[in-house]
């Protein structure tokens, strides 16, 4: 599975990109090449749509993001939905909780955090302000001139200002409040990012720990290990698509973490005694979900 980050940053021709201070600043002119794929960050990214569309698909919802869409997707994983009709044109902000959290300390005075589940994937509302400062930024790509870091970093916070003053966008100021000086709690990454093939190196930088640090308190939290714990839940998403969806097995594969269909097939024969095909086909009174 692809990480987002690295993937600007290691294929420079797809992309004009401005870098500072763990910073991303860059424009993407997506080159399609197959209808799904999956990536995953783990740094939070504001996505800017100048053109095309895609539609993300997170583990309980989609968004779809056309010309002039906005949204916060959170470090983490989901699959990109892309379409044929035009090329997908982005101006995106990539930050870490680092930057997140310096941000809030120098310009957010009250940071009373009230406990509100916010989505993977945040739609941000805009408004006039922030339509200029758009503007404002594409002649930062068609200029050859070398960009000062700390102009780029002022950049960065005037957007967040601008969103963050915007009442329609609550959910962005308090999924910004979850973010402290602590690491980020695994179950938050964990329960919105299992149904991806991610590594357990992938879960540990989501979280902001070493692996040797996330195998531990995964532990502490889930009382079994990473590799154990991350098979029940994709096989118990797999069992539900199966039952409630007509998607093809090659489908309830991908979409439930399995980038190999045949070892998602052996693999739940071998927990249920069923092949996929045949599981399905059982009625759903007799269908059992857990495994």
């Amino acid at each position: 599975m692809i990480n987002y980050y690295e993937l600007v940053v290691n294929n420079p021709a797809y992309f004009k990109q401005f870098s500072c201070n763990n910073l991303l600043f860059l424009n993407y002119d997506c080159p399609v090449k197959v209808k799904k794929a999956s990536k995953w960050s783990e740094h939070n990214y504001i996505y800017y749509v100048l053109s095309g569309k895609k539609t993300l698909h997170t583990i309980d919802n989609s968004v779809t993001l056309t010309k002039g869409s906005i949204a916060l997707i959170k470090k983490g994983a989901c699959i990109i939905e892309q379409y044929f009709e035009e090329p997908f044109c982005i101006v995106v902000f990539i930050m870490p909780d680092s930057f997140i959290r310096s941000f809030l300390k120098d310009y957010v005075t009250s940071k009373k955090t009230i406990n509100v589940e916010t989505p993977p994937i945040i739609t941000l509302h805009d408004d006039l302000m922030i339509r200029e400062f758009y503007q404002s930024i594409l002649p930062y790509f068609a200029t050859a001139d070398h960009i000062p870091a700390d102009i780029l970093e002022l950049k960065f916070k005037e957007l967040l200002l601008h969103l963050m003053h915007n009442p329609d966008n609550k959910d962005l100021y308090h999924y910004f409040l979850t973010i402290d000086e602590s690491a980020t709690p695994i179950a938050q990454i964990m329960e919105t990012n299992y149904a991806y093939n991610l590594g357990i190196e992938a879960y540990a930088r989501m979280t902001n720990r070493s692996v040797s640090s996330f195998k531990r308190d995964f532990q502490s939290v889930y009382h079994t290990t990473p590799g154990r714990w991350l098979i029940d839940k994709k096989l118990h998403r797999a069992k539900k698509l199966l039952l409630q969806s007509d998607m093809a097995i090659t489908d309830v594969a991908f979409d439930s973490g399995f980038e190999n269909t045949t070892h998602f097939c052996r693999l739940f024969k071998q927990k249920s005694g069923l092949t996929p095909l045949e599981y399905r086909k059982k009625s759903p009174e007799n269908a059992v979900l857990a495994f």
